[in-house]
């Protein structure tokens, strides 16, 4: 890449600007929600309004970012540099991942706008947040320093938190204190360990401090057995803060763990092993708490923290990060379209907490949803053969041929998979199971809903060949 030392010298201040123009757009779109939310808050359309600034802030960076890469393509135009004395670099790579991160955003709000539209929330600010999130989160692919992915990704879990903060039920809010004091305990323990690890120059002790940096990162993201995020209290009621706390910051986890990992000579038998140790308990003790639970949203949570837990363990075996983002972007969008149904089902049915009773007798009036929810399932569950068992198969091959110990990793993630698959058939059997008290029909208002899933499962399948 080339090292831009002087901006202006090198890059047109024109073409620099639409490098960054998406985070313009959503500079932007945030200082008209705050706007609406100040001097409007109390008409109701105010919520329309900022639900249709945010969704088009998605839209528009979208297509100026095709419109980049498209230009960079057509033209053979060379994008790779890097600004600030190589903390930030740029590539047409990094263009799809944005074009991604925008869709994922675009799918989410047109799936849970009629979740989060409610009286009692304030939308305005919940937006608000959500483009924060996108502001930030894409930067993680950007940075090049350590310590800015770090403070990147406690901007990330900070809007997630105030997404979530802005959002009552029954008069509660939707956070938890428990999120508070594992996020700001993570937080001073990384930035403590890090620091000291960087002054202390005995290889032992450095390794040591590192591995309890990288565990408190872990714990920053959820990856963590026993005590993550699954224990608070209100994350059941509340989809939209689910899909962002237990699929959308587990994948910034991952993001920010390679960061850790590229920075620092890690070749330590200490620091791999013990971290190997580590993840490998947090994915059988998720796998078994997804055996365990329910609660549709509980297992897909702790089903989310199986794989992305994968994804840290292949990163330990220098496995190329383009795969691990590859199959953090696919599980992404395959978890989308799972909870797009889950929402169909809080609409319809107007239910607190979605468990698997809540999917008994829809077969008798809602065949479309149960085969849909059944496809879904054993496709991320990697039954049927899609572009998720493709990743998957591709990134447990090169922690195969990596290292001896590869066949415990592997036996590993078996073992998980299956314990998953268990309660992932119970769910599609209580799809099919009669009951007195039948359900009605699911209709209402979720046309988009049913449209996302199945442009997913079509995704996931066209995927496998391309």
């Amino acid at each position: 890449m080339n090292n831009i030392q002087n901006i202006e010298c090198v890059i047109d201040k024109i073409e620099l600007f639409s490098y960054f123009s998406p985070e313009i757009i959503c500079l932007f779109a945030i200082l008209l929600n705050i706007f609406f939310f100040m001097f409007f808050r109390r008409r109701l359309n105010v919520k329309r309004i900022s639900d249709f600034i945010t969704f088009g802030a998605f839209l528009l960076n979208t297509v100026i970012l095709g419109s980049l890469l498209l230009r960079d393509k057509l033209f053979s135009i060379n994008s790779d540099f890097t600004l600030f004395k190589d903390v930030l670099a740029f590539s047409d790579e990094h263009f799809i991942y944005k074009i991604i991160v925008n869709l994922f955003f675009i799918c989410f709000i047109a799936l849970t706008y009629k979740l989060t539209r409610k009286a009692r929330f304030k939308t305005p600010l919940v937006n608000s947040y959500l483009l924060l999130l996108a502001i930030s989160s894409p930067f993680l692919l950007h940075s090049q320093n350590v310590l800015l992915s770090f403070i990147l990704l406690d901007i990330s879990v900070f809007s997630i938190y105030k997404f979530a903060s802005n959002m009552k039920m029954r008069n509660e809010y939707m956070y938890c204190a428990d999120f508070v004091v594992m996020s700001v305990s993570a937080t001073i323990l990384f930035y403590s360990f890090y620091l000291i690890a960087n002054i202390i120059k005995i290889e032992l002790q450095t390794s040591i401090l590192n591995v309890c940096a990288a565990l408190a990162l872990l714990l920053k993201v959820g990856l963590f057995p026993i005590y993550n995020y699954t224990l608070n209290r209100h994350y059941k009621n509340n989809i939209p803060y689910s899909i962002l706390l237990f699929t959308f910051l587990p994948f910034l986890g991952v993001l920010t763990f390679a960061k850790f990992i590229e920075s620092n000579i890690l070749s330590s038998e200490v620091f791999l092993l013990t971290l190997l140790i580590f993840i490998l308990v947090s994915i059988l003790t998720c796998a078994i708490n997804a055996f365990k639970t329910k609660n549709l949203v509980k297992y897909l949570a702790n089903f989310s923290y199986v794989n992305f837990s994968l994804m840290t363990c292949a990163l330990l075996f220098s496995q190329d990060l383009s795969i691990c983002i590859k199959t953090g972007f696919t599980f992404l969008f395959a978890m989308l379209g799972v909870y797009s149904l889950l929402c169909i089902l809080k609409i319809n049915l107007k239910i607190e907490k979605v468990n698997f009773s809540s999917l008994s007798g829809l077969f008798i009036k809602n065949g479309k949803f149960c085969i849909l929810f059944a496809l879904i399932i054993l496709i991320v569950l990697n039954i049927i053969p899609s572009a998720i068992l493709q990743n998957n198969l591709e990134l447990l091959k090169g922690i195969y041929i990596s290292d001896k110990i590869a066949s415990y990793v592997i036996l590993t993630a078996i073992a998980a998979n299956a314990l998953c698959l268990y309660n992932g058939l119970f769910a599609i059997k209580m799809c099919y199971t009669k009951t007195k008290n039948i359900k009605p029909l699911l209709n209402k208002e979720t046309a988009i809903n049913y449209a996302v899933s199945l442009s997913v499962i079509l995704f996931l399948m066209i995927k496998l060949f391309l």
